[in-house]
């Protein structure tokens, strides 16, 4: 067989195996669904060894609620999903399986970290990036409560949508925004104050009673 002919062969061949191969869905094949915003609450969950860990609460079904709010500048929230069995009735995202940034119909969970900072006089929810892109500010607690779960108000320009995937809903959560320039406006530099990372430890919150 010439030389011609085997090269054209294991081109061939690596097509075919590249065709077969499995391949993961992109990001860019999730799309969104509009969601009820007064169903979930965005919060800020004090850690015992310091810092904060976000946490996002889903009101499913309306059997008992699944937190309760006080006061306000900031918003002190009691999870009350922690006093009862919530299977079915509360849903909750603890970590970056459960949710993650969208903005302009791109899904950003690969180039964006969600992380709560110590801002002035109140904590922020930002989104930042890991590939050098800007920063974004999604929401802010109005105040301070050390020791206390603290809501998040989103920035208007930003809200809560679902992950679909093929008309599915998918329990994924998104934060949302319909364009960069939105997204990113108002987002000072990063200053010295201290950077609470978003935990990627178990969740604080006691499992479920019976």
């Amino acid at each position: 067989m010439k030389s011609w002919q085997k090269l054209g062969l294991s081109l061939l061949t690596v097509a075919c195996l590249g065709a077969m191969a499995p391949r993961p869905a992109q990001a860019n094949m999730f799309t969104q669904t509009e969601v009820d915003q007064s169903r979930y609450a965005v919060m800020a969950v004090p850690l015992a060894r310091g810092g904060y860990r976000l946490l996002v609460v889903e009101q499913i079904k309306d059997t008992r609620p699944c937190w309760s709010e006080s006061g306000s500048n900031p918003v002190v929230i009691d999870p009350l999903l922690t006093t009862f069995d919530f299977t079915g009735i509360c849903g909750r995202a603890t970590d970056s399986n459960g949710y993650s940034i969208r903005v302009a119909q791109q899904d950003l969970g690969l180039q964006y970290n969600l992380r709560i900072e110590r801002g002035d006089g109140e904590l922020l929810l930002v989104g930042s990036s890991n590939r050098g892109g800007p920063r974004m500010i999604i929401g802010r607690t109005h105040g301070l409560q050390e020791g206390q779960f603290l809501k998040f108000h989103l920035e208007p320009t930003w809200r809560l949508t679902r992950r679909t995937y093929e008309g599915n809903v998918l329990g994924h959560v998104y934060f949302t925004n319909d364009s960069w320039e939105a997204a990113t406006a108002g987002a000072p530099s990063p200053t010295p104050a201290p950077i609470l990372p978003v935990s990627t430890e178990a969740s604080p919150l006691p499992k479920p009673q019976s």
